[in-house]
């Protein structure tokens, strides 16, 4: 009975240990309550896993289960993908395994054992957990909250797959090619302590990379904002130049208006004046939403785009406590916009209808910013300057950005 309680406190300590080391890397989904629950999840699961191994004869077939219980732990709780939920539960499963061996080993070359044995002396088992739980302190410290894992290539992930995929082979190796020789023990010792410091040293390397991504899109959000302030310059420029032009045409109107009334033609009169103010209210403001850096924007576009024979639909709502700041807010509506006037343009000289459609809202506590307009051809969608700053913004607040095109139309769509 004793032995009973004693293994459920160690597996206690593994299920800790394993929400520790997710938590460390991984973005907890917006789960409500069954999010506090997670360690209440997974110890049973840890539970039911141990008793369940011991009926199945095959090491390496255990650890393999035993990566993907703690994958799919992460899938359920942590906003990951599948590359990332198998990697860190192949890298904290690696670790654990490693300490495990190494203190066999340590117990075994002392008492010079033939063979790869649990421990001789069951109070034995609190270091080695204790030993694991100490890495993951060590790794947390390390760590500087770098989540942003998308900004790795499928090379680079591929780099880093091969270090656990090493790790869990040359475990089951000394698993399994255990000698009683002290030379050989003596190696394997020296060898799970080189594998548990090559592990943590992935992890710097990771780091280090995506440190190194993020100054790169640092420094590309700021030649962005660079490029956001000229073309706000052009766009207040052209904005004088209209409202010249208009002043000029509205002048003209206004005396026709007076000629009309001198003439007594009341009816026409009238008539005029009021396609006069609708005209003046259409372009003061196409477009409200309750936020200056929106509205502004988003105007601009609609009457860059109308001076081009673009036309453009808006389904927009309140935009009053939208969470990015000015420059986010630029980078974000400019990008897509500019993408679909510059091929909207392309569809209007071919004589036909050029309309941009507009979504912006707010719904379910998200922002949703859709762009679909018609293309002249299948465009490639490739990581320019304007698509990357927007996945940029994007991937800040944990969102998502998809485009997709075909024959007919593009569509660009952001989640926040």
């Amino acid at each position: 009975m004793a032995l009973w309680i004693f293994s459920f406190c160690i597996m206690a300590i593994e299920a800790w240990g394993y929400v520790y080391f997710f938590d460390t890397f991984l973005k907890k989904k917006d789960a409500g309550r069954l999010q506090r629950c997670r360690y209440i999840v997974l110890y049973p699961a840890v539970v039911a896993f141990a008793l369940s191994v011991k009926y199945v004869g095959s090491m390496g077939i255990k650890v393999m289960l035993a990566v993907l219980l703690l994958a799919v732990f992460c899938g359920l709780f942590y906003r990951t993908d599948w590359k990332q939920s198998i990697f860190f539960s192949m890298l904290n499963y690696s670790l654990l395994f490693l300490t495990d061996i190494l203190l066999l080993l340590t117990e075994n070359v002392l008492a010079s054992k033939d063979k790869l044995c649990a421990l001789e002396y069951d109070f034995l088992y609190i270091p080695m957990k204790m030993v694991w739980i100490l890495l993951l302190f060590m790794i947390r410290k390390i760590w500087k909250g770098r989540s942003n894992f998308r900004e790795l290539s499928c090379k680079e992930w591929g780099v880093f797959f091969m270090v656990p995929l090493l790790t869990v082979a040359s475990m089951l190796l000394m698993y399994f090619c255990y000698s009683g020789e002290r030379k050989v023990q003596t190696a394997y010792l020296f060898l799970s302590v080189g594998l548990i410091f090559i592990n943590i040293f992935v992890i710097e390397l990771m780091q280090g990379i995506l440190e190194k991504e993020e100054l790169l899109r640092e420094s590309a959000l700021a030649g962005q904002k660079k490029e956001s302030q000229l073309a706000h310059y052009r766009d207040m420029q052209a904005v004088y130049e209209r409202q010249g032009r208009k002043m000029h045409d509205y002048k003209n109107q206004i005396r026709t208006v007076q000629v009309l009334l001198k003439k007594g033609d009341t009816r026409a009169a009238a008539a005029l004046a009021e396609r006069l103010t609708e005209s003046i209210s259409v372009e003061m403001a196409a477009v409200s939403t309750n936020h200056p850096v929106v509205d502004a924007v988003l105007n601009q576009k609609f009457h860059a785009a109308r001076e081009q024979g673009v036309s453009m639909t808006f389904r927009v709502g309140d935009m009053g406590g939208l969470r990015l700041n000015e420059e986010e807010t630029v980078i974000l509506l400019s990008n897509l916009l500019d993408n679909a006037i510059h091929e909207c343009v392309k569809v209007a000289r071919q004589g036909r209808n050029a309309v941009i459609h507009v979504k912006l809202v707010q719904e379910g506590g998200k922002l949703i910013f859709s762009v679909r307009n018609p293309v002249v051809e299948k465009v490639e969608v490739t990581e320019g300057t304007g698509l990357s700053n927007v996945k940029a913004v994007a991937d800040k607040y944990g969102g998502d950005f998809a485009v997709s095109c075909n024959a007919e139309k593009f569509q660009a769509v952001v989640m926040l």
